[in-house]
């Protein structure tokens, strides 16, 4: 992810959940977003381009902040799972 996207995703998330960590903690906190996110993809997601994709990552920082990660994982598997379904690529085998 780019700087300017990971920029804008911290404005983001600053004006609509008013977090009160630091930008260096959310900009960890998006860090691992797209890590877990694109792992489960499978691909490297363009969070300028799906936003379905960049609204699941704001979500999943919501959940990381307040340490609820079981729950985001439980109540969001099915846009995971379509996010999976989306990139995914089968294999030549």
């Amino acid at each position: 992810m780019s700087e300017e996207t990971k920029t804008a995703i911290l404005k983001e998330i600053r004006y609509e959940q008013h977090p009160i960590e630091s930008d260096e903690a959310l900009k960890g906190y998006i860090k691992d977003a797209e890590y877990n996110l694109n792992h489960y993809a499978g691909a490297n997601i363009d969070y300028d381009k799906d936003l379905d994709a960049r609204k699941l990552l704001k979500t999943y920082v919501f959940y990381d902040r307040y340490k609820r990660l079981a729950e985001f994982f439980s109540l969001y598997e099915g846009e995971r799972s379509d996010l999976q379904a989306r990139y995914y690529k089968p294999a030549d085998i």
